[in-house]
């Protein structure tokens, strides 16, 4: 334990003597479109200063406003407007470690790009700091990683979980963040965002008793490879039986993560690993299903009881095996907006009709790492387009995302053999590598532990603590 754990650069973060860090998050970013940013205290009032104090005075606030003007932001206190800066800080009143204020934040975006898009109130505590890019607020939350964790396993899953799936969670997320492999906001000044893209977080809005034990229970513990570093531990809400490699979805090795059922040892759910394409069609519809004992099957976590235990921002749904289905000119507008103009192929290369799709490469799990989009251009030349990479395949067949990319193409066509209907039969809900939130919920609900449930998705690992 002479060495430190992690190597990162991060405000407030502190090697040598393992002091817990302060992590800066991303709550209303400029793609969200807004232009001023609601919070409201109910306690006690927030002191609101700017960053510069050559800009002016603080303030003290119970409700405020923080509104863009041009490249400043006005600051409305109780419904009067107070002063304007080019950036603000809004700091809580000191209060006990266990008990930090909290302050309302109003229509913050949850689920971006994702078809559960919507707009939430969240209750966050911390400070923030607020500034303007390119015309729209950025409002950052600065927070102990600790109160951070609360805010994210409870908006990952449901604050109502087994006590030991939300301690799996909890380790997963702090090894994640103190790996911080992935450094996609640091240009924007902070480290994560609170949304998909990143963890999700959502402050307090949800916490219940289980979740803010589940975090003190487990404080600092984070997973150590066998080669001693950090694992870069991802995960996904559904893999849907197999979890994936990271290969297929980064192009990456990554230590401590691996391809494996989801299932018990002895599970017939074994002879899928890795999955090959003779064996797509038994994996997505055989008769397997009904009697399988796969973690994230529907005969471990029933549907029914998904209200109770996912994220509030989750809809409840099939994420185990689904369908989803298109009449050919309704995929077509999809795959026009949303892959032919994004990648420039428009004029006469463009889509005139789709002819086919054709999975032409898959990760372990049956996942689509490659697709070819056969179609006839507006001079009817017969074309094929190429969509790399799981991720832009779910973006280019769904109007907002599709679930996975683990899924086959079955077409319906008339009897001049064109194309009429397109139907996706797939499996799971993400990437699918890493630990599988509802097959580790599955794991909790059977009675296993959340250091079992560990060691399940991630090998080669020992829990230890990194502060």
């Amino acid at each position: 334990m002479s060495e430190p754990l992690y190597r990162v650069r991060m405000d407030g973060w502190t090697l040598e003597s393992r002091q817990e860090p302060l992590v800066r998050v991303g709550i209303v970013l400029p793609e969200d479109g807004a232009v001023s940013v609601r919070m409201d205290a109910s306690e006690a009032d927030y002191h609101v200063v700017p960053t510069s104090d050559a800009e002016g005075s603080g303030y003290a606030a119970r409700s405020l406003i923080l509104r863009v003007d041009g490249e400043r932001i006005t600051l409305v206190v109780d419904g009067k407007t107070a002063d304007t800066a080019r950036r603000w800080r809004v700091t809580p009143p000191v209060a006990e470690r266990a008990h930090p204020p909290l302050i309302t934040l109003h229509d913050v975006v949850a689920g971006r790009g994702f078809h559960w898009e919507k707009r939430i109130t969240q209750v966050v505590p911390g400070a923030f700091v607020a500034s303007t890019r390119d015309g729209r607020i950025l409002l950052v939350n600065e927070i102990p990683i600790e109160d951070y964790l609360k805010g994210v396993i409870t908006a990952e899953m449901g604050g109502e979980c087994p006590m030991d799936l939300l301690k799996a969670q909890c380790v997963t997320a702090r090894t994640w963040l103190l790996a911080r492999t992935e450094r996609k906001h640091e240009a924007q000044g902070f480290d994560f965002c609170n949304d998909d893209c990143c963890q999700r977080y959502q402050g307090f809005t949800h916490l219940t008793p289980a979740g803010h034990e589940a975090v003190e229970s487990t404080r600092g513990e984070v997973m150590i490879h066998r080669s001693g570093i950090l694992i870069d531990a991802n995960y996904s809400k559904c893999c849907g039986g197999v979890v994936e490699g990271p290969e297929p979805v980064w192009g990456v090795h990554k230590p401590g993560q691996y391809v494996v059922a989801d299932a018990p040892p002895d599970s017939y759910a074994r002879r899928f690993v890795p999955l090959q394409p003779g064996q797509l069609d038994e994996y997505l519809t055989g008769d397997w299903l009904k009697t399988c004992d796969v973690f994230c099957s529907p005969n471990v976590v029933s549907p029914a009881d998904f209200a109770k235990y996912l994220g509030a921002v989750d809809e409840a749904g099939s994420y185990f095996r689904w369908t989803v289905e298109y009449p050919r000119a309704r995929l077509e507008e999809i795959l026009r907006t949303k892959f032919f103009e994004r990648t420039g192929i428009t004029g006469r290369e463009a889509l005139a009709e789709l002819l086919d799709l054709v999975v032409t490469r898959r990760g372990h799990s049956g996942r689509a790492t490659a697709l070819h989009v056969v179609y006839h251009d507006p001079e009817q030349r017969r074309r094929t387009a190429t969509i790399e990479d799981q991720y832009w395949i779910r973006h280019a067949l769904h109007e907002k995302f599709l679930f996975s990319s683990a899924f086959k193409v079955a077409a319906e066509r008339d009897q001049a053999d064109r194309l009429q209907t397109i139907r996706l039969i797939g499996a799971g809900w993400g990437h699918g590598a890493g630990l599988c939130q509802i097959g580790a919920l599955g794991m909790a609900l059977q009675g296993y532990d959340y250091a079992t449930i560990l060691h399940h998705y991630f090998e080669q690992m020992d829990i230890r603590r990194a502060y």
